[in-house]
């Protein structure tokens, strides 16, 4: 009989609608996608709209294990399941580094709880999906698991960005991803002006937002457009996709930036991997050429980093990109197999 995961994600409307097309979603289908390759597992993704309908997911699915994607599912609810599905595994996936986690102040509360809950019988534990995360718990608390991100998109999306030199007068750089303070967008919005400035172009930087994001409800939103409006550069705004567009989107760019604070995989620098364009991002990401791997406090290092990219295209420096994200999918897919025993 196959172990059947089920992955638990709470819905979002941010986006204007109902959708799939963010990087939690992406993140869960890519595990299971690969776990229903493999012979004797079986995995489903479900989005709820709250903790109250978690049960009927289960009670259909009938899951081994059932992940709950991020912190939003409180301690006295999984009271109330287990008793409901005493055969099922819960296991609570944590996506975020501690920073972030910081900014919800329940999140180590909750820890705290599951722990108590997993010490008085209910099979329950937490786990991460990064690495230093998981050691970082395991000094205080214990038996946290690791469940890395695995990342295989549709076969069609991966190929290598065409380099042709046009001669073009703009320089498109991508710095995609939610638009929250740590991932650092102005900073990096800063250093590609500076970029563009440098070489004689001017530059189109390339960011997300959603149909909620306005100047009043997103400060990054705003102090973005403050930055580029008395200049000779733009700012191009898209909203969120579904991933086989978003891929096509990142293979217009020259390069993009991911030189964020703190991040446990990121997506969007997979994304530039699998569409075969350079990418730079800061030293909490291990899937990239260190040549564009920087530290986000020195600004020079990350110039020269600019340089690498644009004009290393040609040379396709970054095809080491796929030699180690797949090293990573690798050594991903077998410790979720040691994991789901």
């Amino acid at each position: 009989m196959s172990k059947k995961i089920l992955f638990v994600i709470k819905e979002r409307e941010v986006y204007g609608t109902k959708t799939t097309c963010y990087g939690l979603v992406n993140s869960c289908q890519f595990v299971a996608n690969v776990l229903n390759n493999i012979s004797g597992y079986e995995a489903k993704v479900v989005q709820v709209v709250d903790n109250n309908a978690i049960d009927k997911e289960v009670f259909a699915y009938k899951p081994t294990y059932c992940f709950i994607e991020a912190l939003w599912v409180t301690p006295a609810k999984f009271k109330e399941l287990a008793p409901l599905h005493p055969g099922v595994k819960w296991v609570v996936r944590l996506h975020s580094m501690i920073p972030f986690l910081v900014s919800e102040g329940m999140s180590f509360d909750w820890v705290n709880e599951y722990q108590k809950l997993r010490d008085s019988g209910i099979n329950i534990s937490v786990s991460c999906n990064n690495n230093r995360l998981h050691k970082d718990l395991n000094n205080v608390y214990k038996d946290i698991s690791y469940s890395p991100n695995i990342y295989y998109p549709d076969k069609s999306l991966i190929g290598d960005h065409v380099y042709v030199e046009k001669g073009s007068n703009i320089v498109n750089v991508g710095c995609f991803g939610a638009l929250r303070m740590l991932k650092n967008h102005c900073q990096q919005a800063f250093w590609a002006i500076e970029f563009a400035d440098k070489i004689g172009k001017n530059l189109n930087f390339h960011v997300n937002v959603s149909d909620h994001e306005t100047d009043e409800t997103s400060p990054v939103l705003k102090n973005l457009h403050a930055i580029f409006k008395d200049t000779n550069h733009k700012l191009i705004e898209h909203i969120w996709m579904p991933h086989e567009d978003f891929v096509q989107l990142i293979r217009q760019m020259d390069f993009g930036l991911q030189i964020s604070f703190t991040e446990t995989f990121n997506i969007v620098a997979a994304d530039f991997v699998s569409a075969g364009v350079p990418v730079i991002v800061s030293n909490e990401i291990d899937f990239i050429n260190p040549l564009t791997v920087v530290n986000p406090s020195l600004s020079f290092d990350i110039k020269v980093a600019m340089y690498i990219a644009y004009y290393g295209r040609k040379y396709k420096i970054h095809k080491i990109n796929n030699y180690l994200l797949d090293k990573h999918n690798k050594m991903a897919i077998k410790q979720w197999l040691n994991l789901l025993v």
